[in-house]
């Protein structure tokens, strides 16, 4: 009970910096006297840190605020592309005081999985690993129970272990993460934004296509997101995860660029920005291209909305804020298919997720993690 009483506060603190003891107690049901003895103990173990006091007008003694000591320890975050591995050195707030970037050339997945492990091991060497509470690791793909890739189509991999293999290396606790989390982390966790309702869906359009569900301000543990995966033409392309028709092959950006060579006729390659412009001025074959594609992307929102009834939809734009045209048919085509009671007070919106944002969620849901009652171990008893 002390433990998790402990946790309670630091995770409060987390979530609402700059907050008095007074109302901390109020919100997490302790007495003060009580509080007050867990929050020295906080302060003692560098997880919680004075940080002046109130601004209010009443009379009397104003009381001291406390916020969430992120600078005391440190992370590892990495972000795996196929083209390049990122690994930035943070604290526990996932504000970057390193970051390496290691370019790609054509790679096997074998090759970029070893080239990932080689470079943290080398990484973890500059810095005091006593400092650093864990490493977490993000990529594209299916991933379960923290450890395991099953499925990456950008990365054309199946089950890689990367953590048992990085554990070789050293002790410090290893997270594989679905990077479709983090950045819904970082946009409903991180991001300063009125987005505060309970039921929130976060649609990822970057290598691939992921959703990630927020409810009453925690993710959906038993969603994995694999929208991407869901079949939304019988016959359709072959996928790389060996299914026909997945979503996410039926409306890539590969296909739209595809589809628009052939009809064409252009013998030369063409860009997402070159359809774009042909679209916006009129041009059948990039209209054909856009709409063929759109239509499928268009259905799998209105599925997903037919399914989990969210009250904000959050669009990663990722591969497509070159071809904006393709999201903005595929929201018509969405209107069109899901059921309009659904639609009613839906509010959507647009991001496009950087690697620094990236990392902040990587941070922020790699202490969710640390600071969790299910968690063995850790630094607070």
């Amino acid at each position: 009970m002390q433990k998790m009483n402990r946790l309670s506060v630091l995770n409060y603190v987390r979530r609402n910096p700059n907050v008095s003891r007074p109302t901390i107690a109020k919100n997490i049901g302790l007495s003060l006297p009580s509080l007050t003895n867990i929050t020295q103990y906080l302060i003692k173990k560098n997880l919680l840190v004075e940080n002046g006091t109130e601004s209010v007008d009443r009379v009397g003694r104003k009381s001291t605020l406390l916020r969430f000591y992120h600078e005391a320890y440190r992370l590892i975050c990495v972000y795996i592309k196929v083209n390049c591995i990122n690994i930035a050195y943070t604290d526990l707030a996932g504000n970057i005081i390193n970051l390496v970037s290691i370019n790609l050339e054509k790679s096997d997945n074998k090759t970029i999985f070893e080239t990932a492990v080689r470079n943290i091991a080398s990484f973890l060497k500059q810095y005091n690993t006593d400092d650093i509470l864990a490493i977490s690791i993000a990529v594209s793909g299916i991933v379960l129970d923290d450890s395991k890739l099953v499925l990456s189509t950008s990365l054309k991999a199946k089950s890689i272990d990367i953590v048992s293999t990085l554990k070789k290396y050293t002790d410090i606790p290893v997270f594989l993460e679905n990077v479709t989390l983090l950045r819904a982390v970082w946009c409903f966790s991180c991001n300063n934004n009125s987005l505060k309702q309970d039921n929130m869906i976060f649609i990822d359009l970057q290598d691939g296509i992921g959703a990630c569900q927020f409810y009453k301000g925690e993710v959906n543990k038993f969603m994995l997101g694999e929208i991407g995966h869901t079949t939304v033409e019988k016959d359709g392309d072959r996928c790389f995860c060996g299914n026909k028709g997945c979503l996410e092959i039926m409306c890539s950006p590969e296909r739209v660029m595809r589809i628009y060579k052939e009809i064409s006729g252009v013998e030369y390659d063409v860009s997402l920005e070159y359809i774009s412009d042909k679209y916006k001025s009129g041009e059948k074959f990039a209209n054909i291209a856009v709409n063929e594609c759109a239509e499928y992307l268009g259905i799998g929102l209105a599925n997903i909305i037919n399914i989990c009834k969210p009250s904000v939809m959050v669009i990663n734009v990722g591969n497509f804020a070159p071809l904006r045209p393709v999201i903005e048919r595929a929201k018509d085509v969405m209107n069109k298919r899901a059921y309009s009671a659904l639609l009613q007070d839906l509010i959507i919106q647009e991001v496009n997720v950087k690697i620094e944002q990236i990392i902040e969620g990587a941070a922020f849901h790699t202490c969710n993690k640390l600071f969790d009652i299910s968690y063995p171990g850790g630094i607070i008893e």
